[in-house]
């Protein structure tokens, strides 16, 4: 399939699938903000409130860890079991399989703009300064983009084969939400020498960053956003090759 026609038809299954999901519920497209802006509430009331263990101004501090977070998680446990959810189609019809988890990000970061843009809007009015440095949130948000991309391929890859997998990958993600500092501060939680290590988890890098931009008035660490999105991108070509070499096998294996 050449690339123009893989692109016309992402964009056509995608804004289906979103007017599809959009028609599905009384409340429309405000689910996408409101479901994020719930589970917010819950670590807020939890964390700053019962247990007092929020940092200065821990509002915002939350509302940006977990608003990157939660693109990541979400985008990942939703396009885990793409390509076996698909196999229906699959058997009837030969397409890339990179398709599928594909469209399924882009769908997510078309929603993830929703709550974006709220964000920004409420940082506004909150104490902290709106500086330059927002300009880099369109730099960030790509390289997580293609970070979601290539840990979204090596998942969607592997479930067909074992389809126990997706139990596995869900709890990975709740581990490796523990270990992104949401909602405390890496730095002062773990000794320096160890946070070289901490840092090897790219979203607990990405969600600093994503402070320092939005919180603190600083530029972004550009070394560590391009080790970042080149590793990615290396992953994501690594696994696009597995996919291309094995899309006959697809099949069979959705079949059994």
């Amino acid at each position: 399939m050449r690339f123009k026609n893989f692109m016309q038809l992402a964009e056509l299954y995608v804004s289906s699938n979103l007017r599809i999901e959009v028609s599905s519920y009384y409340l429309n497209f405000v689910w996408w903000i409101l479901e994020p802006l719930l589970m917010m509430c819950v670590f807020y009331v939890v964390f700053d409130i019962m247990l007092h263990q929020g940092t200065d101004n821990f509002v915002g501090f939350l509302l940006v860890g977990l608003t990157a977070w939660n693109w990541f998680g979400r985008s990942v446990g939703n396009s885990k079991n793409s390509i076996y959810d698909a196999r229906g189609l699959i058997l009837q019809v030969r397409i890339p399989k990179c398709f599928f988890p594909f469209v399924t990000n882009c769908q997510d970061a078309f929603k993830h703009l929703f709550v974006c843009a709220l964000l920004l809007l409420f940082l506004c009015f909150y104490p902290t300064p709106v500086t330059i440095t927002w300009a880099a949130l369109p730099v960030l948000m790509l390289v997580q983009f293609i970070l979601i991309f290539a840990v979204s391929l090596f998942c969607s890859a592997l479930v067909p084969f074992v389809p126990d997998l997706g139990f596995v990958i869900s709890t990975g993600i709740e581990l490796l939400f523990f270990a992104s500092g949401v909602f405390y501060d890496l730095d002062r939680m773990v000794i320096p020498k160890h946070s070289f290590f901490v840092y090897l988890n790219p979203m607990a890098g990405l969600i600093k960053n994503y402070r320092m931009v939005l919180l603190y008035g600083q530029w972004p660490d550009w070394k560590y956003l391009a080790v970042v999105a080149l590793c990615s991108s290396f992953f994501a070509a690594v696994f696009l090759l597995f996919l291309r070499k094995y899309d006959h096998v697809y099949p069979k294996v959705c079949q059994q």
